[in-house]
């Protein structure tokens, strides 16, 4: 039981303490036992064995590492089925992220392309600002060997910050912004950033997938991720009113979605930029959004936003103008330039 295999440790410190005057170990880490699902034992008798082995013959060593990081090892842990599926999806979720990430900086060189921070956009900077965050918590749990923090901290880093919001936004500049025009190389720098930081925060936990990711980043680099430095915060991304604001962006976004999503199930809209958006607003609120009226559309991916005051509430519709062929939004200003009838004036300058 817990208090044998613990009571070891207490014996072997009481003991050292008296004759030697010091423990008997620089650091101890005691974890608890693997259970079943059901928290029983387990026995060959049960016939509730995980074989560990069995385990990476189907799923892979990668898949049984980030499940020991799943939980708090320190309390007795379940394990089953259940526990592993949803470990997987986890790391799936982790692998397709850095697929998108390392397909859309193949053609940047972090030597000649980057972007100072200074010059980037306001929301590359929050993404960077939210990758400093998991940095300082990450080497916090790693120091006290809170691996299960780790493991959380990355994957609602995944899923909330990039999955559900900030790769969505990017890929208009991604996909039809001037290829070396400053707002997609600004986008790549981030991502390139993001990208080599989150494989060495990812490393201890899952290694392949980590030493994968490295091997394919574009520039000079070391010969493995093991022979890299942990990440360290940098301070110039720390920008707390930043965060702020866009915690109040995000909060409108939420309601903007549920508008967008009535839009469609009446079928007035396919996808967002097929709406604009009327968003009138008081005091505070409003002029946060004033503040940041170039980049709601953007954020919100909808081809139109206007602003208006009064007491809170949003409208959507369906937007303005004519569809732009090669980005999809909405323009009234289609065929402003006689050579590209088609298109919109947003996606001129990556055509000229």
């Amino acid at each position: 039981g817990s208090d044998q295999h613990r009571g070891w440790f207490q014996t072997s410190l009481l003991a050292s303490m008296a004759t030697e005057g010091k423990a008997p170990f620089k650091a101890l880490v005691t974890h608890g036992f693997v259970t079943d699902i059901q928290g029983r034992k387990m026995s060959k008798s049960l016939g509730n064995v995980v074989d560990p082995a069995d385990t990476i013959k189907k799923s892979g060593a990668e898949i049984l590492r980030l499940w020991v990081s799943y939980e708090d090892f320190g309390q007795d842990i379940g394990c089953g089925k259940e526990s592993f599926d949803r470990v997987t999806e986890t790391y799936r979720r982790f692998r397709n992220t850095m697929r998108f990430l390392l397909g859309n900086i193949h053609d940047f060189n972090p030597d000649s392309d980057r972007i100072e921070f200074s010059k980037m956009t306001t929301l590359d900077q929050w993404a960077l600002g939210r990758l400093n965050e998991l940095v300082k918590e990450s080497a916090r749990a790693y120091e006290a060997y809170e691996f299960y923090k780790v493991y959380h901290a990355l994957n609602n880093f995944f899923t909330v910050e990039l999955s559900a919001g900030y790769l969505d936004m990017l890929k208009d500049r991604l996909y039809t912004g001037k290829r070396d025009g400053l707002v997609r190389r600004s986008a790549q720098t981030a991502l390139y950033t993001m990208a080599d930081t989150l494989t060495r925060v990812m490393a201890p936990i899952t290694s392949f997938l980590a030493e994968e990711v490295y091997a394919e980043l574009p520039g000079n680099k070391l010969s493995s991720i093991f022979l890299t430095d942990y990440p360290k915060p940098v301070a110039a991304w720390d920008n707390v009113a930043l965060k702020e604001d866009l915690a109040q962006l995000f909060t409108i976004r939420s309601d903007v979605t549920k508008k967008l999503e009535e839009l469609r199930q009446t079928k007035a809209i396919g996808s967002g930029l097929d709406a604009k958006i009327a968003i009138r607003a008081d005091g505070a609120l409003h002029a946060t959004l004033k503040k940041y009226e170039s980049l709601l559309s953007e954020f919100f991916i909808v081809s139109q936003v206007s602003l208006s005051m009064g007491q809170l509430e949003i409208q959507a519709a369906h937007a303005d103008g004519e569809k732009c062929e090669r980005c999809w939004y909405w323009s009234t200003e289609l065929g402003k330039e006689p050579q590209f009838p088609t298109v919109c004036p947003k996606c001129i300058p990556a055509l000229v």
